[in-house]
């Protein structure tokens, strides 16, 4: 599916009165094409009919956009007239996605994937534990981290391990917890407290994060605020705060 977006500036041929269309104002649609030896050619046309408002002349604002081989564009006609334009619409090929799994097997790159799950953050409740936890390493992988994720089983209280280096070359090391559960199902406060315990090994962390797809029980919550031995010590991250974090998300 294609998303045409931009904005087109317009000279009027004959007054020179001129404006710019925004192309969400436009007419889209696929009007066909024919089978070549790559596959299907699609053929958009993209219109906007008006008359000018300085002099009453009409104007076509018009744009023909071929899609051969299919996910590449072409070409592009301008096939505008009664005006001058000196823009053409942006093109970008949207990938539909209707569950998880068409989400895995259409982006090829976990920044791809990354990028999906922003429009679509209740995929994040489908997709499995370890993409979870690759999806919240690529998040912060993108913040300047140093991301390592550990093996599947044995991990010593800690999925993730990332190590962020500030510009004064102070660096800070992370252990993240990822907890992929059901909406209904809260981490309680024993892998809480389990995870804040990593703190005083001999290679811990300066900083601990818990990241889950549900949310907390009042326990977990309060061990952090009251028992954890600073609140800067450990963060709990939930499923409405990994939709911020998706939100916040740039490929770097």
């Amino acid at each position: 599916m294609w998303k045409f977006s931009g904005s087109i500036q317009y000279t009027c041929t004959t007054c020179g009165d001129g404006a710019e269309i925004p192309v969400d104002d436009f007419h889209i649609e696929c009007i066909g094409g024919s089978e070549r030896s790559m596959g299907s050619e699609n053929i958009y046309e993209i219109t906007y009919e008006f008359d000018c408002p300085k002099c009453n002349r009409p104007i076509s604002l018009a744009f023909e956009a071929s899609e051969y081989p299919v996910e590449f564009l072409n070409f592009v006609l301008n096939n505008s007239t009664g005006a001058q334009t000196d823009d053409e619409p942006v093109f970008e090929f949207l990938r539909e996605i209707y569950s998880a799994k068409d989400v895995f097997q259409l982006y090829e790159s976990i920044s791809e994937l990354v990028s999906a799950l922003k429009g679509n953050p209740c995929l994040l409740r489908d997709i499995s534990s370890r993409e979870f936890e690759e999806v919240v390493a690529e998040i912060f992988r993108a913040k300047g981290f140093i991301v390592d994720l550990t093996k599947k089983t044995r991990d010593g209280g800690k999925d993730i391990i990332a190590v962020y280096t500030d510009g004064l070359g102070i660096r800070s090391k992370y252990f993240i917890e990822c907890k992929h559960y059901a909406e209904d199902n809260k981490v309680g406060v024993d892998i809480v407290r389990a995870l804040h315990g990593v703190m005083n090994t001999k290679d811990g962390p300066n900083k601990t994060i818990l990241a889950t797809t549900s949310t907390f029980t009042s326990g977990a919550k309060e061990f952090v605020e009251n028992e954890a031995a600073s609140k800067w010590d450990m963060a709990l991250a939930d499923y409405n705060e990994i939709v911020r974090w998706l939100d916040d998300y740039q490929e770097s």
